[in-house]
């Protein structure tokens, strides 16, 4: 066979897998943006819930001998499952840190220092989110 045929062979195959190549790349990008979205939703929330619970803790550790109500995860938990699904390990690891240290203010008597903990681990969160999303 000779090069123009081969030419024209090559030209008709290019053009017919070119859109085929093309809807593919649109598709992979479209999903990496629906999960970059998705992961933005759910860490903003997962801020909201950490600094309310942050917040709850500092309340309720400088009068210990008050009646303090326990801090509730379950709104972490739940947020927790939703974040094991699209965050990266460093911030799964942090929430994992973040909600034993809830646990364990719920049950200890020195509600200044959990409190302290909570409040530091959420930074940790804070700062694993804020690297996860400039990569």
């Amino acid at each position: 066979m000779n090069p123009i045929m081969w030419m024209g062979i090559a030209g008709i195959i290019g053009t017919a897998v070119s859109p085929w190549i093309a809807e593919r790349l649109r598709s992979k990008n479209a999903r990496k943006d629906q999960l970059m979205k998705l992961r933005l939703a759910i860490y903003a929330e997962l801020l909201g819930a950490t600094a309310r619970l942050a917040a709850q803790a500092h309340a309720g550790a400088p009068n210990p001998a008050a009646e303090t109500e326990t801090i509730g995860i379950e709104e972490l938990d739940g947020l927790l499952s939703q974040a094991k699904v699209v965050a990266g390990p460093d911030v799964l690891r942090q929430l994992e840190e973040l909600s034993q240290h809830t646990e364990s203010f719920n049950r200890t008597a020195d509600l200044a220092e959990m409190a302290g903990h909570i409040a530091g681990t959420r930074e940790k969160v804070q700062d694993a989110i804020r690297s996860e999303m400039m990569r």
